[in-house]
């Protein structure tokens, strides 16, 4: 059974005074943060320092297994049941360009979903607990986790980077 969570939680107004607190909060050593966003906006997603997706590595995987996939089936179907035909090759690939080509896009499809899936850690059936309904109509909110001893001394640095409203959670 996990723990339960703990630490701020600091509503915030404006998308810039947000990224400019997230910043704040990983320089003084919190790193650990969860922020909420009523928009996507790459504003945010540099301050949390993020790279880029894995998902399109994921998909290129797909791809080149769908590929190999339909190549191989094919070939393997034609070596199995030999059809000689006026001295043509058994295993002509321009014949299996068709399937190669249904297979790649195929496996990229499912690859990405799953991706997907596993990236964006969904289906999340609930919400979690640092969650409030605020946060997807008009404000910006950032989780910092704390102990209950840090607690009183993250709630500082957290209204010192202009949240509106700052929550303890426990």
């Amino acid at each position: 059974m996990s723990s339960p969570v703990t630490g701020v939680l600091g509503y915030y107004d404006d998308l810039f005074v947000t990224a400019d607190a997230i910043e704040r909060l990983r320089e003084a050593g919190h790193l650990d943060l969860d922020v909420y966003s009523p928009f996507p906006t790459r504003e945010l997603e540099e301050a949390m320092d993020f790279h880029s997706s894995p998902v399109g590595l994921w998909a290129l995987i797909g791809g080149i297994t769908g590929c190999t996939t339909g190549f191989l089936l094919t070939a393997g179907t034609s070596m199995g049941f030999p059809l000689v035909t006026q001295g043509k090759p058994i295993v002509s690939v321009p014949v299996f360009i068709v399937v190669m080509f249904e297979l790649t896009v195929l496996f990229t499809g499912i690859f990405t979903l799953v991706a997907l899936m596993v990236h964006t850690r969904k289906p999340r059936l609930k919400l979690p607990a640092t969650y409030r309904e605020a946060f997807s109509v008009d404000r910006f909110g950032v989780f910092v986790p704390a102990d209950a001893a840090a607690q009183e001394a993250v709630s500082g640095l957290v209204r010192e980077t202009g949240a509106v409203e700052v929550e303890a959670v426990s």
